[in-house]
């Protein structure tokens, strides 16, 4: 079996969040998906709307339209929804995820709040660290987010939609495909050693990042 037919047989999940905010200590996840990529196309949609202990923010509302209001009425429980998120992650399948560092961040420390076994998937693969990789130069502020990077890679979208926990996850999927797509390197490696070198690549654009805001100190 080669890595290309892996890829697109048995697939992915992609996986996407949103939140109060930020912070994974202290915020809350408020939607999430789940979606099953098979043969390159999102077979299985898994969604999950959650009732929250804290207030959503206003600003975080402005992001992804849910309010207090629809949060207390529409949503499930939170620890049901959290360990139902975890199991579907944990179901054998790589992970793939936007910033995959913030959602699954905000997962683990969701999980652990309310005294849950964490996510035992450790194949979790970030197509934003993988443009960074593999597209490095690209000019422009904000440009690494996921409405600019899908539209390098070709892709559409419906801005209606944005910042929503399924599409964005769909988006996510399609990004990774169209990387695999655009870069042989990518399609000689397995999952694991791609998800490997994702936590290589992070590492090392991390220290990078560090190193030009060091240099931009002293001038």
């Amino acid at each position: 079996m080669t890595a290309q037919t892996w890829w697109l047989d048995p697939g992915f999940i992609a996986f996407d969040t949103e939140t109060t905010g930020i912070d994974a200590a202290t915020d809350r996840i408020v939607t999430a998906a789940a979606i099953a990529f098979v043969n390159g196309e999102p077979v299985d949609v898994r969604s999950w709307l959650i009732k929250v202990d804290i207030p959503i923010p206003q600003a975080s509302t402005a992001v992804h339209g849910i309010t207090d209001d629809m949060c207390q009425r529409d949503g499930v429980d939170q620890a049901a929804a959290l360990v139902e998120l975890r199991d579907t992650l944990d179901g054998g399948l790589p992970v793939v995820a936007f910033n995959a560092a913030f959602d699954l961040g905000m997962l683990a420390g969701n999980l652990a709040r309310i005294g849950a076994a964490p996510l035992r998937n450790e194949i979790a693969i970030c197509p934003m660290i993988v443009d960074k990789h593999f597209n490095k130069y690209v000019r422009g502020s904000n440009q690494r987010r996921l409405a600019p990077t899908a539209e390098r890679y070709g892709l559409d979208f419906n801005d209606d939609d944005w910042h929503g926990a399924e599409p964005d996850a769909v988006m996510a999927g399609r990004i990774l495909l169209a990387e695999l797509a655009a870069y042989p390197d990518m399609r000689a490696m397995s999952p694991v050693q791609l998800a490997e070198g994702v936590q290589l690549w992070r590492t090392q654009q991390e220290a990078e990042f560090q190193t030009w805001l060091a240099s931009r100190r002293t001038l």
